[in-house]
């Protein structure tokens, strides 16, 4: 008499799984959710000075927008162009530099306003331009691709009102989506 062992479970169809972009879109989604959870109940923009815990999430921001270009460079792959991800990249860690600064002294040096705002335009810009090229090549569902540009404003200009969580939500949706290898649509 024969036994068989059982086959075990196969991935669904798809793209190969990306474990380092599907884990830096969920690092980001949760730092976002958090972020914005915490400026929801605790507002910072009483008071010019940084106290620690607008300190403490001016780095854990800083550690989303570092997260951040690991995912566009992924999703460059996916449209087939790279200058995108390198603007919105570029935007991020500029970003970044500055909130840095920023915790470290306790107050916006004097350079930040104009920093945030070549920053903010790469990021944004950056994911504009990737967004347009991912709508064109097809390979990403397109309520996905058309929410990308709207992360930057989402996140910046409505981070007082939670912003945070609806952005961090997205993050985790292409991060999932990453990670079952499911975000490529002609995989």
């Amino acid at each position: 008499m024969t036994t068989t062992l059982p086959t075990p479970a196969t991935a669904p169809a798809g793209s190969p799984p990306d474990s380092r972009a599907g884990a830096a879109a969920l690092v980001a989604a949760g730092i976002s959710v958090a972020v914005g959870v915490t400026q929801v109940l605790y507002p910072q923009d009483t008071d010019p000075a940084i106290d620690p815990r607008t300190a403490a999430l001016l780095v854990a921001t800083s550690l989303m927008l570092w997260a951040l270009p690991v995912l566009y460079l992924r999703l460059a792959a996916l449209a087939g162009t790279r200058w995108p991800a390198v603007a919105a990249s570029a935007g991020t860690v500029l970003l970044s530099g500055g909130m840095l600064s920023s915790a470290v002294n306790g107050e916006d040096l004097s350079f930040f306003p104009a920093v945030a705002l070549v920053a903010n335009a790469l990021w944004f810009l950056g994911s504009l331009a990737l967004a347009v090229a991912l709508w064109r090549s097809r390979r990403v569902s397109r309520p996905l691709v058309a929410l990308l540009p709207l992360v930057t404003p989402v996140f910046l200009f409505l981070s007082q009102t939670g912003g945070g969580v609806p952005v961090g939500a997205y993050l985790a949706v292409v991060g999932w989506l990453l990670l079952r290898g499911q975000l490529d649509r002609r995989a």
